[in-house]
């Protein structure tokens, strides 16, 4: 028997009464478990998204059998938080497969959930976690160096070509400003202008790394006002 610190963040049924979950495991990475009789027994109650918890499980197969769970510390989110935390979970499940060996997958997720939870800016928010998340899967991304190994000017504009990175391209659609760059890498403040070019540039990095999923929880976004 194993104990570990899990977040779920996918919940299917499976047969009349178990759920399947896929979850982020502390030091280990994401795991599908089988909550066998979860549904039928009145004294236990499916695991919650959003909710860390302390589980006992066993498995050496694919899908790991979870067996007792207790919760480890309660999250209130607002209604516009709960839904930026489904699509936290929605691209996590894309970016990552099962039993993927990430040891800090966990540790960005709850750092993630938390940075959510008192954020003043949910954009930023989103571009922390989904930054943090393509560098832990393997992906290239890097914004305050361009293609040619020059430090990014902020007065200058660039056009992002994923797995190479920024490259000044001054007279060239769909370029960035340069201190948008510099804002994504950390080394520079966010204005109102950078926060929402920044938005159009994940999306497109996003976009080309899930590819061809869709993201689902995008368009419940578009309604609202961030």
């Amino acid at each position: 028997m194993i104990t570990s610190d899990i977040y779920i963040i996918k919940t299917t049924s499976y047969r009349e009464s178990s759920n399947l979950y896929e979850a982020i495991v502390k030091d280990i990475g994401k795991v599908t478990f089988i909550h066998k009789g979860i549904k039928t027994n009145k004294k236990r109650n499916s695991l919650e998204l959003f909710t860390p918890y302390r589980v006992n499980w066993s498995g050496k197969g694919n899908i790991k059998f979870l067996r007792e769970s207790e919760v480890i510390k309660k999250i209130d989110f607002s209604p516009i938080q709960n839904i930026l935390g489904m699509y936290f979970n929605e691209l996590m499940y894309y970016l990552t497969k099962n039993d993927y060996q990430i040891e800090k997958l966990y540790d960005h997720y709850s750092a993630s959930l938390l940075n959510l939870l008192k954020s003043k800016n949910f954009l930023i928010s989103l571009n922390d976690y989904e930054i943090g998340l393509l560098i832990l899967t393997g992906h290239y991304i890097v914004f305050d160096i361009d293609s040619d190994d020059k430090t990014i000017d902020i007065n200058e504009k660039y056009k992002y070509i994923p797995d190479l990175g920024p490259k000044l391209s001054p007279n060239i659609r769909d370029t960035y400003m340069g201190k948008t760059m510099m804002a994504l890498s950390g080394l520079h403040s966010y204005d109102t202008e950078s926060v929402k070019e920044s938005r159009v540039l994940m999306k497109r990095l996003i976009d080309y790394y899930i590819q061809p999923k869709k993201i689902k929880t995008r368009e419940i976004l578009r309604y609202i006002t961030l």
